[in-house]
């Protein structure tokens, strides 16, 4: 698995990828415009003495080193901010939610994405966030509640949301149960057989999903991995499916990434594929609108 995995790479960018592990990462956080604005916790992070890099009107990148005073905080008790890898974020920006849309976060918890779209969409609309697992489902409540997020909060199987719910969402992101080899480098290697059965569940999210989506309504697929077996083939499996679907472009903003292939549809060069940096893991990200 790890030869088929690097072949997807150069040279250098499996360099990158494999040097990304060997060090603990920057810390990105999260603006909660919905409890505080961005003067009030510039200045909080001043008084602890911590320089920041701001990215965009929502991200700062903290060094590595800052975790431990970022989350012992007063402004994070009081979810003021929340602690987010920047390739997360970039997932939850590119389904360009807004005020007044009907958005479903399919595998929600722990709840990331779902403050970033609450945030972006000014708690306004309809954002419902479905948790299939009952453990995480109670993360994912406590989480919403304490960010202050209006959301209807599902306990459901994904794979069935589509049949429940038919063409009624405007915008869905599926940040999809993955090997999360992006995450914890590859010590732990799946095996082939354990790949073929996650792809074969994200293949049966996607399905549900574009279900659930309105005709004209745009759809975020994303993992935290590497595999083509979860990313590239599941997105071919859903533009063979009876769905009519159109690829688009995708807003990496100061991420570096590379163009995800396909022998079979050209069009699959405009999902990306994060290369991890000591700033944000590596994540695969691809956008559809439903025609």
């Amino acid at each position: 698995m790890l030869s088929k995995i690097s072949s997807l790479y150069t040279k250098e960018e499996w360099k990158k990828i494999l040097d990304s592990f060997d060090n603990e990462k920057n810390i990105c956080v999260f603006l909660n415009t919905l409890k505080t604005n961005a003067i009030f916790l510039e200045d909080e992070f001043l008084k602890e003495n911590l320089k920041f890099k701001k990215l965009n009107e929502y991200c700062y990148l903290f060094n590595a080193k800052d975790k431990s005073i970022l989350s012992s905080m007063k402004a994070f008790n009081e979810a003021k901010f929340y602690i987010q890898n920047y390739s997360s974020y970039l997932c939850a920006l590119n389904l360009g939610v807004k005020s007044g849309d009907s958005v479903l976060d399919l595998c929600a918890a722990p709840g990331g994405k779902s403050i970033n779209l609450a945030n972006f969409m000014q708690n306004t609309g309809y954002l419902a966030c479905n948790e299939a697992s009952k453990d995480r489902f109670f993360i994912l409540q406590k989480n919403l509640k304490k960010y202050g997020i209006n959301a209807k909060l599902f306990l459901k199987d994904g794979k069935a949301i589509g049949n429940l719910c038919p063409n009624k969402f405007d915008k869905i992101l599926l940040d999809a149960p993955c090997s999360t080899l992006a995450k914890i480098g590859f010590d732990l290697e799946k095996s082939y057989k354990e790949i073929k059965n996650i792809a074969k569940l994200q293949k049966k999210l996607l399905h549900s999903a574009l279900k659930a989506l309105k005709i004209g309504g745009e759809l975020v697929y994303s993992t935290c991995t590497f595999t083509k077996e979860e990313n590239e083939e599941v997105i071919e499996n859903a533009l063979k499916s009876e769905f009519k679907i159109k690829l688009l472009d995708i807003n990496l903003e100061h991420a570096l990434a590379k163009d995800a292939k396909s022998n079979e549809f050209d069009e699959i060069s405009k999902c990306k594929r994060i290369i991890p940096s000591s700033d944000y893991d590596g994540f695969f990200i691809a956008k559809l609108r439903k025609v």
